[in-house]
């Protein structure tokens, strides 16, 4: 296993940020194809996930054959354009339960945040994405030739936007966040009594 070199964090706290909240679902894509250089660059960022106990317990399937497309799109409703790449993020049974035994669960939220990663990756170069969950798995499977011990979990197209990527309506900052407890802080409550 390679090991990784060190790194600083990333200068420029706020361009990052702000790559965060304005990546959106796209799911219209123009017929310009990804560039395979781009393609191995965003391939690299999905193995530098946060994984559980370092297990990692994925793989993935780069699609960019015109035919294979196809064929993912006739049996995964929710790739609704064409786009030129179409990510299969896998979880790794064997390597899960080789690794030492934990909720699949686990190994499942692992493979969304490399997905996350390779969706932010994207967006950063100008592209977009959106991963699927509603696919035939027998057909996914059979199409990519997967073995028996890669379960498809997503199929994740990306491609640059037909349309210009806005984020959708996002629930009120102060309905979804609380500060040491979920209860807000009473107001005029009065104190215990004495």
């Amino acid at each position: 296993m390679a090991q990784p070199q060190p790194t600083r964090p990333a200068t420029g706290r706020a361009p990052f940020l702000d790559l965060l909240r304005s990546r959106a679902a796209v799911r219209r894509y123009t017929d310009e194809p990804v560039d395979d250089a781009l393609v191995e660059e965003l391939l690299g960022v999905m193995p530098a996930a946060p994984t559980a106990a370092n297990k990692q317990a994925w793989g993935f399937v780069a699609v960019q054959d015109p035919y294979t497309l196809r064929c993912l799109r006739a049996f995964a409703p929710g790739i609704i354009g064409r786009p030129p790449l179409v990510v299969a993020a896998c979880f790794d049974r064997d390597r899960a339960v080789r690794e030492g035994s934990g909720p699949q669960e686990v190994g499942l939220l692992c493979v969304a945040m490399a997905v996350q990663n390779l969706l932010l990756a994207a967006h950063a170069t100008g592209l977009g994405g959106c991963p699927v969950s509603s696919f035939s798995g027998t057909a996914v499977r059979r199409l990519l030739a997967l073995p028996h011990h890669l379960e498809p979990v997503f199929l994740v197209p990306v491609g640059h936007p037909a349309d210009p990527v806005r984020p959708s309506p996002r629930r009120d900052r102060d309905e979804v966040i609380r500060h040491d407890t979920w209860a807000p802080p009473a107001e005029n409550t009065p104190g215990p009594h004495r």
